[in-house]
């Protein structure tokens, strides 16, 4: 399965792994795809983005 990352600081990249402070979305249509796989999005939420920054401030 491929991510397709909406907002934040990965918007409009496509991965195989969802990445820190993105979700999925149950609102979006069912998955497309994307040559052989399915692309499903992750849109990235504030309040994760917060909590990011308090992680990175830690490290």
């Amino acid at each position: 399965m491929i991510y397709v990352l909406v907002g934040g600081p990965r918007d409009g990249q496509h991965v195989d792994d969802l990445p820190r402070g993105y979700r999925l979305s149950l609102a979006d249509p069912p998955p497309e795809p994307f040559g052989e796989f399915e692309t499903v999005r992750a849109v990235w939420f504030e309040l994760d983005e917060v909590l990011f920054r308090s992680a990175q401030r830690r490290e």
